[in-house]
């Protein structure tokens, strides 16, 4: 097990198993591609840690649409930096608890997280409401000072995932502002949406400006690409 005392939980918790990588495909209705994933990029999977009452004294938490029993911590190990974002979302789907995914990659590490609600249509599958992750860190980010985890609300375990959501989402957005002091994670979420969608919008132009030979055409597509740059760079 990798050096983890950042996260500051309870030795309680540790689970340490191996995750055989076959378990998220094999019943699964995935794709030949997918199973690729896992089978030519992902060289070992950890459950590190599970946050559940019978290993950490915090309450479950239900509402009418979200129910946060136990929350789990898993290490994926990966040889290459291809396709982990799908990786992440067909492990997030395949286990109907709050996850905490750690990528890692020689030296560096990559955070993804998800809140979810019920699936009120089958309550052992959860419905992704939003998934934050994190570029490739260095070994020296502050951001794993800011995961520890007892610094989050320990009330139950929608208040720590919330809090380890807003935390990812806060750091994000420091590459965008200049002072996030009193934003919220939701509000720094909706900030980093709007700054991908302007990028979305910039590449699909970008894209368009190539193949365009109207010179008129070419200047206006210019004039809406400095546009969308100029509210990309007023965060």
């Amino acid at each position: 097990m990798k050096n983890y005392k950042y996260l500051n939980l309870p030795a309680s918790s540790i689970i340490s198993k191996t995750i055989f990588k076959k378990q998220f495909y094999s019943n699964a209705d995935i794709s030949s591609s997918d199973i690729a994933l896992f089978t030519n990029r992902i060289s070992k999977i950890t459950w590190l840690y599970s946050l559940r009452p019978d290993t950490i004294n915090v309450q479950p938490y239900k509402d009418e649409i979200r129910e946060y029993t136990e929350i789990e911590i898993i290490e994926v190990e990966i040889t290459v930096d291809k396709g982990i974002g799908r990786i992440a979302e067909i492990i997030i789907k395949s286990i109907p608890y709050p996850i905490l995914l750690i990528f890692r990659l020689d030296d560096k590490t990559a955070f993804y997280a998800a809140l979810q609600r019920t699936n009120l249509s089958d309550c052992s599958k959860n419905i992704i409401e939003q998934t934050v992750k994190t570029d490739w860190l260095d070994p020296d980010s502050t951001l794993f000072a800011m995961l520890n985890f007892k610094k989050f609300r320990f009330m139950n375990y929608f208040t720590i995932y919330t809090d380890l959501v807003d935390t990812i989402s806060v750091y994000n957005i420091e590459k965008l502002v200049d002072d996030t002091n009193g934003l919220t994670g939701e509000q720094a979420r909706a900030i980093l949406a709007k700054a991908e969608e302007l990028e979305r919008q910039i590449a699909m132009f970008r894209a368009e400006l190539k193949q365009e030979t109207q010179f008129n055409r070419k200047m206006e597509l210019n004039l809406i690409i400095k546009d969308l740059e100029s509210q990309r760079k007023s965060f």
